[in-house]
């Protein structure tokens, strides 16, 4: 019940369109984004490190894989966007969540399409 408070809480987490391998019509799922940000030391270099990850229900998405999408829609300042699914982390101890690595991915314009 803890998660799917969680997942319902329009503060916390948001409404996506799930398509397996980007493909077909897709699912509705709650996901929840998260940006965390690292900085490595390597001898005297410092590099920022960027990911973007989603965590899904596996109860909404049971077997997430590289190359599924999800399309999130802007709302209330909070940018929207294709994301494609790039790497699996974890699995919460309960198996209750998964959380996808993800990178934003142009979609096409139709304007930019010729006659």
């Amino acid at each position: 019940m803890a998660v799917d408070a969680l997942f319902d809480d329009p503060n916390l987490s948001r409404d996506a369109v799930w398509r397996a391998g980007g493909a077909g019509n897709g699912r509705l799922v709650r996901i929840r984004r998260r940006s965390p940000e690292a900085v490595i030391g390597v001898g005297d270099n410092r590099f920022d490190l960027d990911a973007m990850l989603i965590d899904v229900r596996l109860s909404e998405v049971p077997a997430p894989a590289k190359g599924d999408t999800f399309q999130v829609e802007a709302e209330d300042g909070e940018p929207g966007g294709l994301f494609e699914v790039i790497g699996l982390a974890t699995i919460d101890s309960h198996r209750l969540v998964r959380t996808c690595e993800v990178a934003p991915i142009a979609e096409d314009d139709p304007e930019d399409e010729g006659p």
